[in-house]
């Protein structure tokens, strides 16, 4: 008895219903990922300023402890500058002398601050109480906190980014 033959055809590609398929898929995952992911986008940038923000204030109380003299984190517009003594104008050139720092680097964030000098002595703030300056973004808000003894903290205002006080 003959056995039948089998004979295969060659797939020589997939077909355009498949291609359109697969597009389409992936179009729709795509437009479910996207708000999420500009989402977390945002937080983190905001981090990143508060973040920044919070290691410069630490930086001041350091230099002011360090160089045995008072030193201001002074908040002028669109930038803030560190310089020992007493205020600096970021926007001239040289005014602060330890660093400066044009917040326009932290895209979509407002940075509204107070300015904090520290004192030499034991790294304490000259102000009484707590000092606090708010970045936000379009959803998020958090503060950076100094209190008087010196401590630097982030505490969310509107919105959870992983920060509590």
């Amino acid at each position: 008895m003959k056995q039948p033959t089998l004979t295969m055809k060659k797939n020589r590609g997939v077909t355009l219903t498949e291609v359109m398929v697969v597009v389409a898929i992936i179009g729709i995952l795509a437009a479910i990922a996207v708000p999420s992911y500009q989402d977390m986008i945002e937080r983190n940038r905001l981090k990143q300023a508060a973040e920044s923000l919070k290691s410069d204030l630490q930086f001041t109380r350091t230099e002011a402890i360090k160089g045995s003299s008072n030193v201001t984190l002074d908040f002028t517009g669109v930038c803030y500058g560190i310089s020992p003594g007493g205020a600096c104008d970021c926007g001239t050139a040289g005014s602060c002398t330890i660093k400066t720092v044009d917040t326009s680097q932290f895209t979509g964030i407002t940075l509204a601050g107070n300015d904090v000098t520290f004192s030499f002595r034991r790294g304490t703030t000259t102000d009484p109480g707590t000092i606090s300056s708010t970045l936000s973004s379009t959803n998020y808000a958090v503060t950076v906190e100094t209190t008087l003894v010196g401590r630097v903290r982030i505490c969310p205002s509107i919105g959870s980014l992983g920060y509590q006080c």
